[in-house]
């Protein structure tokens, strides 16, 4: 499972990327890490944020994205969906062919490779 989150990852972005966010997600390294686009503020424009995928035993992933302006926001995955977030925003998810659009209100939004959230 874990090997199949790392693989969808690293599609996602270049070796250098890895070091990188690393750092910035805080992980120990043992950990996928990634790139997805997000916004933390309505119109503004996407910007790549940090991912860290934690795929779980019972096949749930949870994904911890580093916002811009240092936030991290939570994702939990259950069968290849966004079913909820640490945010007290209410969550809306609209799943397109390669990418689910993720909003949560406010403001942030993110858009997720299905890759990302099929990785069991």
């Amino acid at each position: 499972m874990r090997l199949i989150a790392l693989l969808a990852c690293t599609s996602l972005l270049s070796l250098p990327g890895f070091a990188e966010s690393a750092n910035i997600a805080g992980t120990d390294g043992t950990r996928s890490i990634g790139h997805l686009s997000c916004a933390a503020k309505d119109g503004q424009p996407a910007s790549d944020c940090p991912v860290e995928i934690l795929p779980k035993e019972d096949g749930t992933i949870t994904l911890r994205v580093l916002l811009p302006g240092g936030q991290v926001r939570y994702l939990y995955v259950t069968d290849g969906a966004v079913t909820s977030t640490d945010s007290t925003g209410s969550l809306a998810s609209k799943r397109l062919a390669k990418t689910t659009i993720v909003h949560i209100t406010p403001e942030e939004r993110f858009e997720i490779p299905n890759s990302l959230l099929n990785s069991k």
